[in-house]
């Protein structure tokens, strides 16, 4: 592991448990590295060992990986039992992982395409919480950060991405109900909503598309795309003690995007 010591700013992390699905790379990568700088246990959870090993070298103090396709209930539900086995708590939970299934105009996109989007981040963010809250609700306190983005804000600004702005829309309305739901319970439910972020994804798509690069540049204010560790700034804020009224309501990190 990586022995890189950065000052901490939330100490009443040291020792808890926090898992990142989607943890292997971009802004999952991030925020588990800024978990483990804080000396959180952190689980990162992928469906690719290969990357997740990369991951794992890449942060330090104490982490480990499970396997997990997070639109699988059965795989979800192991994945949470396989965290309750070996650390016997989880306080932190970044629902970030997901996956889309192709794009198109409603009126061309096949249902197949609709279904494998709206499970890839929907049903997987319903899935993980269904298994997460009742592990939290035992030790009476617990913190759920779900991966919206601004598209769950807005409509998709190019075409073809109904499917996804719908999945991130459910995101926040399923977040917001699960707050609520668990409110006086001592576990806190919110999202984070990204703009456009500088992931590898995003990055590499930049480089073959300099009309794509200048256009979502262009929906900036601020002029730049954010960064990851900037995503992950946020996520440990809202999971810290320092956010402890904050819950159902997401938090918008998006260059001035949706001022």
């Amino acid at each position: 592991m990586s022995s890189t010591n950065l000052p901490r700013r939330y100490p009443e992390m040291e020792g808890k448990v926090a898992l990142v699905t989607g943890g292997t790379s971009g802004i999952g990568l991030a925020t588990a590295r800024a978990f483990a700088n804080e000396g959180a246990v952190v689980v990162i959870a992928s469906r690719n060992e290969k990357r997740s090993k990369a991951a794992l070298a890449s942060m330090q103090g104490q982490a480990s990986w499970v396997a997990c396709d997070v639109s699988d209930g059965q795989q979800v539900e192991k994945m949470v039992a396989s965290i309750l086995q070996r650390h016997g708590r989880l306080d932190y939970a970044f629902n970030n992982g997901g996956s889309g299934g192709g794009g198109g105009p409603v009126g061309k996109m096949s249902e197949d395409a609709w279904r494998k989007t709206i499970d890839g981040y929907l049903t997987s963010a319903f899935l993980c919480m269904r298994h997460q809250i009742p592990v939290m609700l035992k030790n009476g306190f617990g913190v759920i950060v779900n991966n919206s983005s601004v598209d769950g804000l807005r409509g998709y600004p190019f075409p073809g991405g109904a499917a996804y702005a719908a999945a991130k829309h459910g995101v926040l309305g399923l977040t917001r109900s699960a707050a609520l739901e668990y409110a006086k319970t001592g576990i806190r439910i919110t999202a984070i909503c990204p703009g456009w972020i500088g992931t590898p994804s995003i990055e590499n798509a930049a480089k073959k598309d300099d009309k794509f690069r200048d256009s979502i540049i262009a929906q900036e204010p601020i002029g730049r795309l954010g960064t990851s560790a900037e995503v992950a700034n946020g996520v440990l804020w809202l999971c810290s003690d320092a956010a402890s009224f904050m819950l159902g309501s997401p938090l918008v990190l998006d260059g001035g995007y949706m001022a």
